[in-house]
């Protein structure tokens, strides 16, 4: 079925369906971004191992605590952002600008209680909460802005997608380890091969996972409107 088809599916569902739909893309996105969440500290364990780091102790939990929580709620909010502003790419990424900064508290507070529960010693931040809420709100509502505009366009490849995650994860994600790596030299901390690794991939990796999970949402949700036209 052609992209001018799929578009007049989609107009023939009512509001209640439209809005059912939007409801459970965003439930499957959230869903999806919890294992995203796994995936991603499963991915910087590996590389921390492979440059030469030892494997983590009970903290490794802590940290799987609030990569979850960030995957979860920041591609959730993009998921959100990208669902409800289709129309209006500029408000996808004011929605996303503002879920960023959220995220990295809520994260951050979730792996203080776990390291708390588990009377583990917390590690310092290189960076100060402030500064990475304020780089992150500006990385995810560049993504969500750039993302509702190809969802506007009706883009059904996913190469697009994933190079946009790719292009922001490069930019942003490098900046912010650079910086951190700077900041933490100014404070006489080096920063070895194992967390510059993990970071990296963390940093890059992320915005890469939730552009494929939009992705995702927009083209089985594509498939739900072609289905329910030929039921019709």
């Amino acid at each position: 079925m052609t992209t001018e088809a799929v578009e007049a599916s989609g107009n023939n569902l009512d509001d209640a369906e439209k809005a059912s739909l939007a409801i459970k893309r965003i439930g499957m996105i959230a869903l999806m971004a919890i294992g995203l969440g796994f995936f991603m500290q499963g991915l910087i364990l590996t590389a921390k191992l492979a440059s030469g780091g030892s494997f983590p102790n009970i903290t490794f939990l802590a940290d799987l605590t609030q990569g979850v929580t960030w995957s979860f709620l920041v591609c959730s909010g993009v998921g959100i952002a990208t669902t409800l502003a289709k129309a209006r790419a500029a408000l996808a990424g004011m929605i996303a600008f503002i879920f960023a900064p959220i995220a990295v508290a809520v994260a951050k507070g979730s792996q203080k209680v776990m390291a708390g529960l588990l009377n583990a010693a917390e590690q310092p931040a290189v960076l100060s909460l402030a500064t990475v809420s304020t780089l992150r709100a500006i990385e995810y509502g560049l993504l969500g802005w750039l993302l509702a505009t190809l969802i506007r366009k009706d883009e059904s490849r996913a190469f697009p997608y994933i190079a946009t995650g790719i292009a922001i994860g490069v930019i942003f994600g490098g900046t912010i380890v650079a910086i951190s790596y700077q900041v933490a030299l100014g404070k006489g901390v080096v920063m070895g091969a194992p967390q510059l690794a993990g970071s990296l991939v963390n940093e890059i990796g992320s915005p890469i996972g939730c552009a494929l999970l939009i992705y995702i949402g927009q083209f089985i949700g594509r498939n739900v409107k072609i289905l329910s036209a030929a039921k019709a």
